[in-house]
């Protein structure tokens, strides 16, 4: 791609705005992260300091490094993997199925499902809520995955066709030739070149789920079950807000991210650039 140099002015006011915005989103980071290694007086001490007086690792000895947490975080980790391997199938397949053929009613549906994206979280958590306490699943693992597997199937569809549909169709009909059923072609010929966009997809659940407090509070209650952003609102209690503790497991809770993105940050552009060209 061809690059344009900017003027010195512009140049200027280009690099300011970058500043500018990333003071904004790492400013509310940075003064969690000094919370957590400040004393309770010091965190309610007037005016407030932005560095520890005399910093300690209590609050992350109490909130982070608990077997708490780290029930939190395995409770979370697999309902990642659940929802991961349960979304990405039905997407994959449904993606395929609406590139590959032609059907009546195809646009329909497709419509019909990405308008499904646009429905807020909160204006279906009462009907999910009954739903769940009438088959039995409420407070259960089970109940928050396969919510938010129907929630990301949408988005991981539209993700997926546009790889899909760069693969010439040839290369499955060539395997059909030699023996494969069309599905087997699939998962045989063509899947394999879809990895950039298993990764973006892969980091869009697991970045979903991470973060989401809403559908895992609706959905589970006793402590054993509780998803991790839940977990860090139990610092939140009826006596108080226990500022240091909640800070540091917030700032733990955002480590994972923040590696997992670092690590596959070019998969993760190229999946979603990909996708959005090509389809």
């Amino acid at each position: 791609m061809r690059r344009t140099r900017l003027r010195p002015g512009a140049a200027v006011a280009a690099y300011g705005a970058v500043l500018l915005a990333c003071a904004f989103a790492l400013l509310p980071v940075l003064w969690g992260l000094s919370t957590s290694l400040k004393t309770t007086q010091e965190v309610h001490a007037w005016p407030p300091s932005w560095l520890p007086v005399a910093p300690t690792f209590d609050n992350w000895r109490l909130a982070v490094f608990d077997a708490r947490f780290m029930r939190y975080v395995g409770n979370t980790l697999l309902v990642v993997a659940g929802s991961l391997v349960l979304s990405l199938g039905l997407a994959l397949l449904a993606a395929w199925a609406t590139v590959r053929f032609r059907f009546r009613g195809r646009e329909g549906l497709l419509l019909l499902m990405w308008s499904t994206i646009m429905v807020p979280g909160i204006a279906v958590v009462v009907p999910l809520y009954a739903v769940a306490v009438e088959v039995g699943i409420y407070d259960t693992l089970l109940a928050p995955g396969l919510v938010f597997s129907a929630w990301l199937v949408p988005t991981l569809v539209w993700l997926l066709r546009g790889f899909i549909a760069a693969v010439p169709a040839e290369l499955e009909e060539s395997a059909q030739i030699d023996g494969c059923t069309p599905l087997g072609a699939f998962a045989r010929v063509t899947v394999p070149l879809l990895w950039p966009g298993l990764v973006a997809g892969s980091i869009l659940v697991f970045v979903m789920i991470w973060n989401d407090f809403l559908i895992a509070y609706s959905l589970t209650l006793s402590d054993e079950n509780r998803l991790v952003q839940v977990g860090i609102y139990a610092f939140m209690t009826e006596t108080g807000v226990e500022y240091g503790p909640l800070c540091a497991a917030a700032i733990a809770s955002i480590i994972p991210i923040v590696a997992l993105y670092a690590a596959l940050q070019r998969y993760f552009i190229q999946g979603l650039t990909g996708g959005a060209v090509k389809g």
